[in-house]
């Protein structure tokens, strides 16, 4: 998805718009933070923000707009995390140990009630702009820190790769990994999806 989806917001040059706008997206953030996709209403929204429901319908193109900017925002702090985990990651420690631990820490931040609002998004977001080209683009994240891991590695396990085949991969990795829980697959987040995304990965990404 785009980063930050355009938000339609009348006179935003004016100080008292720029402040509305800020609060109504920390307050769209918050609700986000519930992880509970039947709070992301205007009302909701309007009461967080301690505006009035009229204030969102008159000054505010779409309310959706909002939601859809609060999730890309933590998407994006847990997509960091998982950057810090890759740049982090021991050069003495081997290709299997590394999948093990991207898996577990991915599969740790996704539980029945994230999925829910992975699938709110999808449903939301493809209804109102269609499967974007960029919707995916946000994964690139992973690309640089992971293809200096694999250069600095000193186990001889990691396959080295490019940029281009780098980014390839974790739109694979993404399929195998997250995408089972979007989509209410039952074995979603059990014990033999963890062991199919291991042996996946390690396919792909081992020398």
């Amino acid at each position: 998805m785009p980063q930050y989806p355009k938000i339609d917001f009348s006179d935003t040059k004016q100080d008292r718009s720029k402040k509305t706008l800020e609060d109504l997206l920390e307050a769209a953030y918050q609700i986000i933070e519930t992880n509970d996709p039947a709070a992301f209403t205007s009302r909701n929204l309007a009461k967080r923000a301690g505006y009035s429901k009229g204030t969102l319908n008159n000054r505010l193109g779409a309310v959706e707009n909002v939601f859809f900017w609060a999730l890309a925002r933590g998407r994006d702090f847990k997509a960091n995390q998982t950057v810090n985990i890759i740049a982090q990651f021991d050069p003495q420690l081997t290709i299997h140990d590394f999948v093990e631990t991207f898996v577990d820490h991915c599969f740790g931040g996704i539980n029945s009630v994230t999925a829910k609002v992975i699938k709110y998004h999808d449903q939301k977001f493809t209804k109102a702009y269609g499967l974007t080209p960029d919707y995916f683009d946000w994964i690139n994240i992973f690309v640089e820190p992971y293809v200096e891991l694999c250069q600095r590695n000193q186990t001889n396990t990691f396959k080295v790769v490019s940029n281009d085949e780098a980014r390839f991969m974790f739109k694979a990795i993404h399929a195998v990994v997250e995408r089972p829980f979007a989509t209410d697959d039952p074995i979603a987040g059990t014990a033999e999806h963890r062991r199919i995304a291991i042996e996946a990965l390690i396919r792909l990404l081992a020398k």
